[in-house]
């Protein structure tokens, strides 16, 4: 027989075991699988206790039975020396028969003989359900559990023989509804007792996890301290710290000296990268400009050359053109990584910026540059005049050189959540997915055949990306292979409040 008892307990252990597949934390994770094996073994406990006591009760109800038979045997051999047999048995039966042990004589002719408790008007109920238990046993010799009109019995029959005469069938039922009823009683206690001690386990595990979790947390607010500038000096140290949580802070700490290292080693190459970079880029600036006004010179007042001679005097004339641009770009470049790229933000129209880079792109490219301003609204935005426009002109550049000479490249100018949103769309080819992560980088190529012959530096949509977070904006690309690609620009459209 199940106990309804067990089920609070059964609930709590699938409820926890349950919340052991979504852990928050380490401290939440360690408190709940010792709280599942608190409750999966207190659950175990109980219900072995539930059903070996409840079995200790029943054996011991069915003993009785069985020695009160065999005592009813002896009461009627020792009443038959007195009395007739039908007398005898009435005599046994009334001695040993009581409110809650029912005896029963079933003799050969059918009839059944009863003791004269259970025959008294009071005890009609009590008769109808011993009859009724005598029809359920037929000659069940050994005792079992009968549960009837919501009572409980344990019952047995067997042949009566007495001096070797067969007498008939005694039946025996034992009414322990009241012993089970305490019992229930105290499975409910001991129940209630184990979810209080489990609460309480539960508790101590909680605060256990949490001291022995302590240094962990500590750890964790020191690290959040640590800033790049003070990886060389920053220590951790845990005073008191169990010996596994000690030797993740020396691991933690020589972990910090080599980053500190490797970040210095860094700095001083990136520096001397930028430093380089400058100076080259600073030294040669001056006489490729002085170079190109020579080329320039020559090309004006050079009558007497051959087509030939003019032009090489061209090509050489935009190659320099070229690489004084290159130049400008890194020197840009080095000016914002040492910080001192200067910016002039003011509140501007978008409108009016982007009107002027299409016009002047689409007479250099003889391209058809489209603008595309949502409800032909003025688009405001605070922003470097100066700056802007090239970014808007490195990414219509951009557009032009990877789309085709028959397909327009087309801005789009919209206001949208307080920004101010700048797209340029084209319809080439498309930029793969494993290439959009890196196309911001310096020097970054796709494909190296391709950017030599159409002219690109790799330095274009690096500026972009450093100009437009100088003014506080941000931009970002989506491309399809074969779809074109679209570059979107957000930049503020008033000052930042301080």
């Amino acid at each position: 027989m199940r106990l309804p008892t067990a089920r609070p307990i059964q609930r709590i252990s699938n409820t926890l075991s349950t919340a052991l597949s979504k852990p928050r934390s380490l401290q939440f994770t360690l408190t709940l699988r010792l709280a599942a094996l608190i409750t999966a073994g207190l659950s175990a406990v109980t219900l072995w206790t539930c059903w070996k006591t409840e079995d200790i009760l029943i054996a011991s109800h069915k003993q009785s039975l069985v020695q009160t038979a065999k005592r009813v045997e002896e009461d009627i051999k020792l009443y038959r020396e007195m009395l007739n047999f039908p007398e005898s048995m009435k005599k046994a039966l009334k001695n040993r028969s009581s409110d809650r042990l029912w005896i029963g004589i079933e003799r050969p002719d059918r009839s059944l003989l009863i003791a004269d408790l259970l025959a008294e008007p009071k005890m009609k109920w009590d008769l109808s359900v011993f009859e009724r238990l005598v029809q359920e046993l037929s000659q069940k010799e050994v005792p079992r559990v009968h549960h009837l009109q919501g009572r409980d019995f344990v019952a047995c029959s067997g042949p009566l023989t007495v001096n070797r005469t067969p007498l008939g069938t005694l039946y025996l039922a034992q009414d322990i509804t009241e012993d089970r009823t305490r019992f229930y009683q105290l499975i409910q206690n001991l129940v209630c007792a184990n979810l209080l001690a489990l609460i309480l386990l539960i508790a101590l595990v909680a605060y256990e996890a949490q001291r022995m979790l302590l240094p962990l947390s500590k750890v964790s607010h020191m690290t959040q301290s640590i800033s790049v500038e003070d990886l060389g000096e920053k220590r951790i140290e845990i005073p008191s710290a169990p010996r596994e949580i000690q030797n993740l802070v020396d691991t933690f700490n020589r972990l910090l000296n080599r980053l500190s290292e490797a970040w210095q080693q860094q700095r001083t190459t990136d520096e001397q990268q930028r430093q380089f970079v400058s100076n080259v880029s600073h030294e040669l600036r001056t006489p490729l400009t002085i170079v190109r006004g020579y080329l320039e010179s020559v090309r004006r007042r050079g009558q007497n050359l051959t087509e030939s001679q003019q032009e090489a005097l061209s090509i050489a004339s935009t190659e320099t053109d070229h690489t004084i641009r290159v130049l400008q770009d890194l020197l840009d470049l080095a000016r914002a990584d040492d910080g001192y790229m200067p910016y002039n933000p003011s509140l501007l129209v978008l409108n009016d910026i982007a009107a002027d880079v299409a016009k002047l792109a689409g007479q250099v490219s003889h391209r058809d540059i489209d603008i595309d301003i949502e409800d032909n609204e003025l688009v405001p935005v605070y922003a470097d005049a100066h700056r802007l426009k090239q970014v808007l002109v490195n990414l219509v550049e951009n557009a032009v050189k990877y789309s085709a000479a028959d397909t327009p490249v087309l801005i789009k100018l919209e206001q949208r959540h307080q920004r101010a949103i700048l797209q340029v769309c084209d319809r080439g080819p498309g930029i793969p997915l494993k290439h959009q992560s890196r196309i911001f980088e310096r020097f970054y190529r796709m494909d190296e055949a391709r950017n030599r012959s159409s002219g690109g530096t790799g330095l274009g949509l690096a500026l972009v990306k450093t100009f437009v977070e100088g003014m506080g904006g941000t931009v970002t690309v989506q491309s399809m292979p074969g779809d074109g690609s679209t570059f979107t620009v957000s930049l503020p459209i008033e000052p930042p409040h301080l």
